[in-house]
């Protein structure tokens, strides 16, 4: 069986056969002499054929040499091509974009998404589906992921990130609560309530936040019931006629009948939401994709298109101040 052909011959046959100076050779494909050398000596192996005649003074190039340099070129330029042809394939021709998100990313976002129109790419499919944002990042390493929406991402110096919002927690209480006509509420205003926030193992940032503010402002509920998931809230709220501390995300799974969903005021408890990809992905379609989900979101989250469904009268929902 002939072995297989490696493109660093290739490369090392060619560049010695132009410059036919071993040092100046293995300067330009980033070898040593000797690994120069070496990659010479497979390739004739390989070819079963003397390729360059050479002593201590002097390097030719044989007539085998020759013949090899010349297919050489051709081998390289497919090879080339293969790899244009794949990227085009991916950029132009398949259209199709794997996109992840964090579970409790502002819906807005995740349908300024689907609204997405690119006039290159006018058939473009995307499939999107959710993950822990520790996951999506791992995602997009891996290229498992093209695009990825995350809340609270941790830095990564190998992903391109854009910050799109920062949304604020939500309270959601009962409509006939005390507290369902403010337009927005402070924590402070929760005191002496019973209080449904999120296991610390679901949301630990979050978690972590609420209990500092609690600390520093001295505020301290009369009961904090902890759930894994939003809709176990609902009925615990009607049960227990406490408040729930939500995201945005989790206050929309909620029936907009009997409760209503506020923003609160602190800025310490908003979510960052962030458009991720790889830093060394030079898809033009994943650039012009998250080009379009920036420049859009700026438009929707203009503080008077935030409405939440589920808020009494269809107050606009807060938007935290930018950093």
């Amino acid at each position: 069986m002939q072995q297989r052909f490696k493109t660093r011959h290739l490369e090392a046959v060619i560049t010695l056969a132009e410059e036919m100076h071993f040092g100046r050779a293995a300067e330009r494909v980033g070898l040593s002499q000797s690994g120069l050398s070496r990659c010479i000596q497979s390739a004739e192996r390989e070819a079963n054929a003397k390729l360059f005649a050479r002593d201590r003074r002097s390097i030719e190039i044989t007539d085998a040499g020759r013949s090899y340099v010349e297919h050489a070129r051709i081998s390289l330029a497919h090879g080339e091509r293969a790899i244009r042809s794949a990227r085009e394939t991916k950029d132009r021709a398949g259209h199709f974009l794997e996109i992840g998100k964090s579970p409790d990313v502002d819906p807005v976002l995740v349908e300024v998404l689907y609204s997405i129109r690119l006039p290159l790419y006018s058939d473009l499919e995307i499939s999107i589906h959710s993950e822990p944002s520790s996951d999506l990042a791992h995602g997009l390493m891996s290229a498992d992921l093209d695009v990825a929406l995350i809340t609270q991402p941790e830095r990564n110096a190998k992903l391109t990130m854009t910050k799109l919002a920062e949304t604020p927690l939500h309270v959601v209480l009962p409509r006939e609560h005390s507290l369902a006509s403010k337009s927005a509420i402070k924590l402070a205003d929760l005191r002496d309530e019973r209080w449904i926030i999120y296991q610390q193992r679901t949301h630990p940032l979050l978690y972590e936040r609420i209990m500092k503010l609690m600390r520093d402002e001295h505020i301290h509920p009369k009961h904090i019931d902890r759930i894994l998931y939003p809709d176990e809230a609902e009925h615990l709220l009607m049960a227990s006629r406490g408040v729930a501390l939500l995201t945005k995300a989790g206050a929309l799974k909620l029936d907009g009948k009997r409760l209503v969903a506020k923003p609160l005021e602190e800025e310490a408890l908003c979510l960052d939401e962030w458009i991720a990809a790889r830093g060394d992905d030079n898809s033009r379609l994943v650039s012009e994709f998250v080009r379009a989900s920036v420049t859009r979101s700026t438009i929707v989250l203009q503080p008077s298109q935030m409405i939440l469904p589920i808020e009494k009268n269809g107050s606009p929902s807060a938007t935290c101040s930018s950093s």
